[in-house]
């Protein structure tokens, strides 16, 4: 809220803005309009001091305006100090820049709050330009500062979701293109940023899940929630990933909000879970002997086969799961309490062993059972029982069987490393099976098992993941299945799979957590050696320039194809994978398709392996581009497979092509220039001779081949140092592409010819020079030109020394002309002058004719001499050119001119005139002469009006001295320009005949030039042009 800098003088009513003349309505109005914007208006006079506030103002400043009058000092004081300074500069710049008063800053109301406040405002000046108003507005923007912070807090809260999160956040348009991810997406898809945003998600979607993904879209579009919607997607290395997802519309922006969680392992793991499952259910139901299990309510929770089988064979009773183990219409009561009695001792925490005898039939003989009930117990309490019932009829004598068979079971229990857990989540009490101590290393009897224990066995670098899985099994939304590392001693690790579930108790409460764990680090190893190896040859055929492909050899199909064989064929690989699609967009041409096609097949079927590789196969690109491929099928009829490889051969083709047209060129252009063209192979020192050498030396016309010592016999002795050590220079430096020199070079007839040779360098990839191609170029009649043109410059010379010593004798005779020649005139003018006066009594009217005429001829000679002098200087001007003002030339000479303009009076019509480069006193003459003589040749009692305009050019300025006297005729426009040429006799106009002359010097000194456009009686325009420097 700026104020006066001035002291307030009193306080001015707040509600009635005097200066805005407002009606009660109007005031009712403007109230009106104050409350519903929140706008407080202010006004400050600066001359006065003097403050109006407006209630919304007094509002705005948390002030009562009963104990506040408005004042400079208060304004003031309510600002918050860091934002003082910024306030009372913006003031400054309004009252002495005339700105508008703009600013946001901080007040402090007198509760100590802070609030922000937004200010603009004007000056007002007086009508002698003085600043006397500030008028203005402010509007609490507290709230929406608020919100920006709100704002800013959401979008990095936001920003961290979408970098933090482990789940895949995507958010896309209507169209479906992705227009925000999430880090954990790029991180799990491998795609980069710029990969994604912008794409449409339906094209990393797996193709046979396109149509419901549709479906789905469309109806979050329509405003449906969509969850648990499972998808795939296919990863940057092609790799299927699973995905189950959940999408909402953003109402306010039309956009889908989605996210997926990666159930890729959990689909693994239900796979690999249903495998143990049937393993385990294998197992169970492979036994002969009766194994079920019970509640407490003697209710059936399961039963193997066996069980099953001996159930539906000796009572014909097909139990199921939930049944009663007790029928009072299959058992005998005497049966129903034998088995109750050990069933109940069992659930009082016996376990009961006992030996039945089951009778089948009056036929057959009895068997012996041998059984044991065990209870089971969870968190200290009896579930159920666990029952095993083995038939031991023949135990006696088959016990030493029974004993190695109970031997390798063990030992394969052994061998499969695989120990049972259990953790009461109440006791915190954890259970570990004889095999899992086997597998840690431990001895039973010297490690307590706890959770810390466990876990701080885990390798570090798995310990985070583990209890991400680990959290979602005791979430009872995935079971545990992770494959995670231990650390043992002596730094040694191993490769644990660990299964696991979460047991809830009857109200739903997770009370037991019990799985498995099973050594499986040769596996691993295995695993990650096979995967390390897959990745190494997959990567080594992905980057390889040679294009492979592996198909199918009853139907063509592609089952792999690397990258180098898409890229060298133009064709992306889906559109290469199907055999007719294949032919039909590599060879676009029927007659051509249908050939190429039958020879290949033709060549499969003989199975003869060298016609399964063919060379120069003309194929067109998807973009139409033709290139040239040589290609060879391996087959591998064991395997049904077919292997192809292919190598482009295009560049090698084109530039053998290429060579072959390049040299018949060079032959043919060396039969038909002059020159002697050579092509000098350094590795092989063979030299190419062109016709050149017959033409210009005499060679014999069936030479064209020679050696490297060719150079050696023909150069001159006395040039053949100079020209061998530049050449080996040449060749040395390997930036050197060019070399070129003059010398004498042998004929074929033993004389010499001056010659000079041009040659290029050509050079392998490591710099090495190994092939040089030149042309000689016979210069022997320039070398006798250049030697007369010497002498001519010797002569020129002479002659050029012999005109300055002229010069210089033309100077001392102007010197001479100024000084010694003057004299007489001098002489001649004041004697007669003084006979003038002294006999001029007695002298008559012709005798003091006779003496003016003496006086005014020494008069006129003295001009001609300092005319002729002015001529002769221009040839030797000292003076150097620079930029100066035409404008200022023009002003110059007319100060010159001032007596003969104040007799006259002419008039001036002047244009802007450049900024011109030359030598500034020879202008100013120039100008001077031209304007000088406009003046005169005016006809009698006419004022003289004088134009004088500019026009600039590319290279020039062309100017234009222009008048309205005399003119001149037609023949005499050439001759005005010859020195003491002049048009009109000496008593009618005055002059020497040498200023024009002067005039058209100066302006060729300026490599300008100058003409005149006249009519006789119709006045005179003199133009000429100044040359621009070459910068300008």
């Amino acid at each position: 809220m700026p104020s006066s800098k001035k002291e307030n003088s009193n306080s001015v009513s707040p509600t009635a803005f005097s200066h805005m003349n407002l009606s009660e309505s109007g005031k009712e109005l403007f109230e009106v309009i104050e409350n519903i914007s929140g706008v407080g208006f202010w006004k400050a006079n600066l001359q006065t001091g003097e403050n109006q506030w407006s209630d919304q103002f007094y509002k705005i400043c948390g002030l009562d305006r009963t104990r506040n009058p408005p004042s400079t000092d208060l304004g003031l004081s309510i600002i918050h100090p860091e934002d003082k300074i910024l306030a009372e500069k913006a003031f400054e710049n309004s009252i002495e820049q005339g700105k508008p008063y703009q600013l946001e800053k901080r007040i402090i109301w007198p509760s100590g709050e802070i609030r922000y406040v937004v200010s603009e405002g004007v000056v007002q000046y007086d009508i002698e330009g003085k600043p006397h108003f500030l008028l203005g507005t402010s509007k609490d923007i507290t709230n929406l500062k608020g919100r920006e912070s709100q704002h800013a807090a959401i979008s990095s809260e936001l920003g961290n979701i979408l970098d933090y999160s482990i789940d895949l956040i995507f958010l896309f348009d209507a169209d479906g293109l992705i227009a925000k991810v999430s880090e954990s997406v790029m991180e799990t898809l491998g795609y980069s940023k710029t990969e994604l945003v912008g794409k449409k998600f339906v094209d990393f979607l797996y193709p046979p899940d396109l149509e419901k993904t549709n479906r789905a879209f469309e109806s979050v579009l329509k405003g449906e929630k969509v969850r648990n919607f499972e998808i795939r997607l296919i990863d940057s290395n092609g790799g299927l990933l699973y995905f189950n997802w959940s999408g909402n519309l953003k109402e306010d922006s039309n956009q889908v909000f989605g996210i997926a969680r990666d159930i890729t392992e959990l689909v693994e793991l239900k796979k690999k879970g249903a495998q143990e499952k049937f393993r385990i259910h294998t197992i169970l139901n492979s036994s002969p002997d009766l194994i079920w299990s019970l509640d407490r309510d003697f209710k059936l929770v399961s039963g193997n086969d066996t069980f099953l089988k001996h159930l539906k064979n000796t009572k014909g009773w097909e139990i199921k799961p939930g049944d009663s183990i007790f029928s009072q219409e299959l058992f005998l009561n005497e049966e129903i309490k034998y088995w109750k009695k050990n069933y109940q001792k069992a659930l009082q925490g016996n376990v009961i062993h006992s030996e039945e005898k089951v009778s089948l039939g009056s036929n057959e003989s009895p068997i012996f059972f041998e059984t044991k009930i065990t209870p089971i117990e969870v968190d200290g309490e009896i579930v159920g029982l666990a029952c095993f019932s083995r038939d031991v009829t023949e135990k006696r004598s088959a016990s030493e069987k029974i004993k190695e068979q109970n031997k390798q079971l063990l030992k394969g229990q052994e061998i499969s490393n695989i120990g049972y857990w259990e953790s009461d989540l109440k006791t915190k009490q954890v259970f570990w099976s004889d095999e899992m101590y086997k597998i840690w290393e431990i001895n039973k009897n010297a490690q307590i098992i706890n959770h810390e224990f466990f876990f701080q066995s885990i390798h570090p670098e798995d310990q985070n993941t583990f209890l991400y899985h680990m959290n979602r099994a005791l979430s009872k939304e995935k079971k545990l299945d992770f494959v995670y590392r231990i650390i043992l001693e002596g730094n040694r690790f191993k490769y644990i799979h660990e299964k696991g579930e979460a047991i809830q108790d009857e109200n739903g409460e997770i009370v037991l957590f019990r799985g498995t764990a099973q050594e499986i680090t040769k596996e691993k190893e295995i695993e990650l050696e096979l995967k390390d190896r897959n990745f190494f040859i997959e990567s080594t055929l992905n980057n390889v320039p040679l294009g492979i492909a592996v198909n199918k050899i009853s139907d063509g199909e592609a089952t792999y194809m690397n990258k180098a064989f898409s890229d060298i064929y133009g064709w992306p690989k889906s559109e290469l994978l199907n055999v007719d699609d294949f032919f039909t967009n590599v060879y676009p041409n029927p007659e051509y398709r249908n050939w190429i096609k039958t020879k290949i097949l033709e060549d499969i079927t003989s199975e003869d392996p060298d016609r399964m590789s063919w060379e120069g196969i003309f194929i067109n690109t998807k973009d139409g581009r033709e290139r040239i491929i040589n290609a060879k099928n391996i087959p591998v009829p064991d395997l049904n497979l077919m292997i192809s490889t292919v190598s482009d051969d295009t560049e090698r083709y084109l530039a053998e092509q290429a060579l072959k047209v390049s040299n018949d060129r060079f032959t043919l252009v060396s039969e038909a220039i002059s020159d002697a063209i050579w092509d000098w192979d350094l590795e092989n020192d063979t030299v190419f001779l062109g016709q050149g050498f017959n033409r210009l030396f005499g060679y014999p016309e069936n030479q064209n081949q020679a050696s490297g010592d060719l150079w050696s016999n023909a150069i001159h002795p006395d040039d053949f140092e100079r020209i061998e050590t530049s050449i080996q220079n040449a060749r040395q430096d390997l930036s050197q592409k060019y070399w070129s020199g003059e010398y004498r070079f042998r004929k074929y007839n033993g004389s010499y010819a001056f010659v000079n040779e041009m040659s290029i360098i050509i050079r392998n990839k490591k710099g090495k020079a190994v092939r040089i191609v030149g042309a000689i170029q016979d210069i022997s009649d320039r070398k006798e030109y250049e030697n007369s043109l010497q002498t001519l410059n010797e002569n020129l010379k002479k002659a050029n020394h012999e005109l300055a010593l002229s010069n210089q004798e033309l100077e001392q005779f102007a010197y001479v002309a100024s000084h010694d020649l003057q004299e007489p005139l001098r002489m001649i003018t004041s004697f007669m002058g003084l006979i003038e006066k002294r006999y001029d009594a007695v002298l008559d009217e012709k005798g003091k004719q006779y003496i003016h005429f003496a006086i005014d001829g020494a008069k006129r000679m003295r001009e001609i001499i300092l005319d002729l002098l002015e001529f002769s200087k221009l040839d030797s001007v000292k003076e150097t050119k620079s930029w100066v003002e035409s404008k200022e030339l023009l002003e110059t000479s007319l100060l010159f001119l001032k007596k003969n303009i104040d007799k006259a009076r002419p008039v001036f019509h002047i244009d802007p005139l450049p900024r011109v480069y030359g030598h500034k006193n020879t202008l100013v003459q120039l100008f001077q002469n031209l304007i000088s003589n406009a003046i005169k040749y005016q006809p009698q009692g006419q004022k003289a009006e004088i134009w004088v305009s500019c026009i600039e050019k590319a290279s020039e300025w062309e100017f234009s001295i222009r008048d309205n006297g005399i003119g001149i005729e037609k023949q005499y426009l050439e001759k005005i320009f010859v020195i003491f040429q002049r048009l009109h006799i000496k008593g009618t106009y005055s002059g020497t005949g040498i200023g024009l002359a002067i005039g058209k010097k100066i302006v060729e000194l300026h490599q300008g030039r100058i003409w005149v456009e006249s009519t006789l009686g119709q006045g005179t325009n003199f133009r000429f042009t100044l040359k621009k420097p070459p910068a300008v």
